[in-house]
């Protein structure tokens, strides 16, 4: 193939669309096992399959302690830290609530965040050697914040370890991008508007750089007393901020503090992350000073 025009595969996986474009002369093969590694991913930490590992062993174990594979161990591990980094505001036992709601689907939302807060938090849960323990019978972990996330770094390391030096995984708007064009140019990616999801915003370009943006515009969470965005916290998401954009390293860091900003866009961040918050008059800010005016 003609490595100065990127091979360009999509398909559909963990409920967004996946676009892979590599520069490379054996992209074919390369893409056909980023998909299949995504699937993977999927059917592995999918919170919703009753028959995924996350579901059974995890959420379904028999003890405090549960053993994990090495991806799995890396996983939480990456996760514990940069959830940390934010404060914990990023919460993946955020599980317990969804799990609560299953249970008592009548209860208003305020009802259910008393009764699983004491169950949630970076204190619920623990890492150990080989291992993940939790504190409490009723917490629940769901990586869907998180995995394709995931699933976008590994893709980049996938292609990375093919020797492919120009590489854009975009999963459903989380990016990442390794190397750059042929002609030795940047990527530039769009940050889409979030009033309306089909005109950009702005662009960036980037290289060896991953960008996500945490938006309310894509989907909603319905409680029965209410409906809330799908990004969950017992405060809820910041009145005054539509989106948050960062840049940062890898996919899963941007991926959980774009999430983490959006509910409190006071959060410090420092480099190698870089941050853009768009306001309800689609100003673009980086920094907080509009939160105070």
């Amino acid at each position: 193939m003609n490595t100065n025009s990127p091979y360009i595969h999509t398909f559909t996986a963990m409920t967004v669309p996946c676009e892979v474009q590599l520069f490379s002369p054996d992209a074919a093969h390369i893409a056909r096992r980023i998909e299949a590694n995504t699937r993977r991913l999927e059917q592995v930490f999918n919170f919703y399959d009753p028959a995924s590992m996350l579901s059974q062993q995890l959420n379904r174990r028999q003890s405090s302690w549960v053993a994990l594979d090495e991806e799995s161990q890396a996983i939480f591990s990456a996760v514990r830290a940069h959830s940390s980094a934010c404060n914990g505001i990023f919460d993946i036992t955020i599980g317990t609530v969804k799990h609560w709601q299953r249970q008592s689907p009548s209860l208003a939302k305020q009802a259910i965040y008393q009764q699983a807060s004491p169950y949630m938090g970076l204190n619920a849960w623990q890492l150990e050697a080989d291992g993940i323990r939790f504190h409490h019978s009723h917490t629940r972990v769901d990586l869907g914040g998180v995995i394709k996330e995931v699933a976008v770094d590994q893709a980049v390391e996938i292609a990375l370890a093919a020797h492919v030096d120009g590489i854009l995984v975009n999963f459903g708007g989380d990016l990442r991008v390794a190397g750059g064009k042929p002609d030795g140019s940047d990527f530039v990616v769009a940050v889409r508007n979030p009033r309306d999801p089909s005109q950009p915003l702005f662009a960036l370009p980037l290289r060896d750089q991953a960008l996500t943006t945490s938006a309310h515009y894509a989907r909603q969470h319905q409680f029965s007393d209410q409906q809330t965005s799908h990004i969950l916290a017992a405060q809820g998401t910041h009145h005054q901020v539509l989106s948050a954009t960062v840049v940062a390293p890898t996919a899963l860091q941007a991926g959980i503090f774009s999430t983490a900003l959006t509910i409190d866009p006071t959060l410090a961040v420092s480099d190698p992350v870089g941050f853009a918050l768009v306001d309800h008059q689609l100003n673009v800010h980086q920094d907080t000073r509009f939160l105070t005016s």
